[in-house]
């Protein structure tokens, strides 16, 4: 097999296009019910903001998976613990599958969301398997996975439920991730943490680093804000789509979604980007394009082509500057890479989980208005602090 040029031997095109699809299929559980929301409703006789819970909840569970699972990552063997998460997803997988009840379906996501952290496993052990000189342009071409499963996961998911129902895409998801942990079995290479730390330990280290990093808290805050407002919109883009003047079906809710998946092409242009001027300055356009996706929303959003071309830059720049985040964290203590990227991805899915809460509510009170400037004060939070991150602290910059 040929060698990935500037990667350390080991990290070969093959590995890192296995990871990438490997955070694409892990990631799209946590998103493809947003689709879904309207006719989960109708199966149980629930309001959209009950059936929102499914959203908020799920999301919720992805940020606990990262702050009690991800750090493991130091100290387990990796390729063992994501087959072990995967098959605690698969199981997750069936019972949604199977749910009786909007509760049951609600728990079972919940569990899915906190089991699925496998992307924020793979990420940590791809980023230290890269040269530090090409560290920010591998986890850009990672991120295409990241960003194709979780624009992919709305496509899917909207085309499968109004060919099937909503069930069925659950039971697609569960062979899926039968499929991926046989090819994570085969591929992966074995991977020992570099942490001697008892779990106790491991976990009452969190507190005193994140305390410890202004880098790392910065960063929580700038990618959790601007995740929230990424949910804020796609939580709600179904209601606004499925009712006048759109009056659109699922699967087209869906094909609008998709036109997000240009964010792929972003990830690793942004990469570059982190290991020429650095992580700080990538941040800062990250959430310039996200503030200005809102604006258009705000004003145009009931234009279908404006509407586009705002879930766009809005992709571009929540995908983009989760790799920009991710690169600034990963340059503080290579021991401690997957603590930092848990508390990241902790703060960034709590920023999730509000955004969904938020958008839902906005929407049951001031509609699509309100959705939006939801989103453009969660984006004004997140600034504050990527403008207060200096470029002279990141390690990327040349």
């Amino acid at each position: 097999m040929v060698l990935q040029s500037n990667v350390r031997p080991g990290l070969t095109q093959g590995l890192i296009a296995l990871m990438a699809a490997a955070c694409g299929f892990a990631v799209a559980n946590v998103y493809l019910n947003q689709t879904l929301l309207v006719d989960i409703a109708g199966t149980f006789g629930a309001a959209e903001a009950e059936a929102g819970i499914v959203t908020t909840l799920t999301q919720v569970g992805y940020a606990l998976g990262n702050l009690l699972i991800v750090p493991l990552g130091d100290i387990f063997e990796r390729r063992r613990l994501i087959l072990a998460l995967l098959g605690v997803v698969s199981l997750s997988l069936v019972s949604a599958a199977l749910s009786g009840s909007l509760t049951w379906l609600i728990v079972s996501n919940f569990c899915l969301g906190l089991t699925t952290v496998i992307p924020q496993i793979i990420v940590p052990l791809a980023a230290g398997m890269a040269d530090e000189r090409n560290r920010g342009k591998v986890l850009g071409t990672v991120a295409i996975g990241l960003v194709c499963g979780i624009l992919g996961a709305r496509l899917v998911s909207g085309l499968v439920d109004s060919l099937w129902g909503w069930r069925s895409m659950y039971w697609i998801s569960f062979g899926c991730m039968l499929l991926l942990a046989l090819l994570i079995r085969l591929r992966f290479p074995v991977s020992k943490g570099t942490a001697s730390l008892p779990y106790r330990r491991l976990l009452l280290s969190l507190g005193p680093l994140f305390m410890k990093e202004d880098v790392l808290r910065r960063s929580c805050l700038s990618q959790g804000m601007i995740f929230g407002s990424f949910s804020v919109f796609f939580t709600t883009i179904g209601f606004l789509l499925q009712a006048p003047p759109y009056s659109y079906s699922s699967a087209v809710v869906g094909l609008v979604g998709l036109v997000g998946i240009g964010g792929a092409i972003a990830t690793p242009i942004i990469g570059r980007v982190i290991d020429r001027k650095g992580a700080s300055f990538a941040n800062k356009m990250c959430m310039l394009a996200a503030l200005i996706s809102f604006l258009i929303a705000v004003t145009a959003g009931h234009w279908l082509p404006a509407l586009i071309l705002a879930a766009f830059l809005l992709t571009v720049g929540t995908q983009a500057n989760q790799v920009a985040c991710q690169a600034n964290i990963f340059s503080l203590s290579a021991s401690a890479r997957s603590r930092l990227n848990g508390l990241y991805m902790v703060c960034t899915f709590l920023g999730g989980a509000l955004g969904s809460y938020l958008g839902v509510w906005a929407w049951t009170r001031w509609h699509w208005t309100g959705v939006c400037i939801c989103g453009m004060v969660m984006i004004a939070a997140g600034m504050s602090a990527a403008l207060g991150t200096k470029n002279g602290g990141n390690s990327h910059k040349r």
